[in-house]
């Protein structure tokens, strides 16, 4: 046997059969077809996470600003940043425990001045909650208390 006969014959067997293609391709689909739907849902939640993100710094931001106790008492905030809408609910809590119980009259001493005592204001618990939308059914929401005056509807 010549050297060229036996070289064909190595170089003819030398790759893949098609039956050897096919079931390589197929055990590939297979993958691809459990695994797939995962990436997918995958890409969507690293999609929306930065629209999370944003949407938190944000209310973060508007629950760490100053705030005008004077106008705790108005009610509704709302507005739009960065395409996002955002809203901060005011509403006075009216606790029992706020109410101080009506204590016994005490004599009053002669040695005790007459003038008027200037009385410093009243302070209102009020309970806040702000809310960002960056998307329809997409928000974030927080809930705090802040001290702020009365309004004038007393």
């Amino acid at each position: 046997m010549s050297r060229s006969t036996f070289g064909e014959r190595r170089a003819a067997r030398a790759g893949f059969t098609l039956i050897e293609a096919l079931v390589a391709m197929t055990l590939l689909l297979a993958f691809m077809s459990v695994v797939g739907p995962q990436l997918f849902h995958a890409r969507r939640i690293a999609d929306r996470i930065d629209g999370r993100i944003a949407a938190q710094t944000l209310l973060r931001a508007l629950l760490d600003a100053p705030v005008d106790r004077a106008q705790l008492a108005q009610g509704t905030r709302s507005g739009e940043t960065g395409g996002m809408r955002w809203s901060i609910s005011a509403e006075p809590m009216f606790v029992e425990a706020m109410i101080p119980p009506a204590a016994a009259p005490v004599p009053v001493k002669a040695t005790k001045s007459t003038e008027p005592v200037e009385k410093g204001p009243s302070w209102i618990a009020y309970h806040l909650t702000a809310v960002v939308s960056w998307a329809p059914g997409r928000m974030v929401t927080a809930d705090t208390l802040r001290l702020g005056l009365p309004g004038d509807d007393r």
